[in-house]
């Protein structure tokens, strides 16, 4: 990945989501001050291990395509790891949410837009709790 393209991601996040500085220190294990340096384009350092080089830079892709993608998408992705990952069934989902299962049907085929706003809000709060509680397992 180009330097150049992770410093403007990064500085992007910084100042035009105001993402706090302290969250991506502790987020990226990375003191403010490297973080600023970083910001700037400047990697000199970082340690030459690659796998480490990698994982940083792909924790601020992450993090900035977090404020790029399409949000019907992303919750997409997290229910069906309920799904399928966890194993928690639809129905469980449905009482949990308060949403009908045919709803959920509706929001997880290509009818997203045919869901109410007040369903997909329901959805989204419980599959992102659920996904909260359970993110320890994952990987395991």
């Amino acid at each position: 990945m180009e330097v150049a393209n992770i410093s403007e991601q990064l500085k992007e996040l910084i100042e035009e989501y105001k993402f706090n500085i302290e969250t991506l220190s502790k987020y990226l294990k990375l003191d403010i001050d490297k973080i600023e340096l970083l910001k700037n384009g400047d990697m000199s350092f970082l340690p030459d291990d690659n796998k480490y080089r990698t994982d940083l830079l792909n924790k601020i892709c992450f993090l900035y395509f977090s404020t790029k993608d399409d949000k019907d998408v992303k919750l997409d992705a997290f229910l069906k790891v309920l799904l399928s990952y966890h194993k928690i069934s639809k129905k469980t989902i449905s009482k949990i949410s308060g949403v009908d299962i045919k709803e959920i049907d509706k929001f997880l085929s290509l009818k997203k837009s045919k869901i109410s706003i007040e369903d997909k809000y329901k959805l989204a709060v419980t599959t992102m709790s659920l996904r909260f509680f359970l993110k320890d397992i994952e990987n395991q």
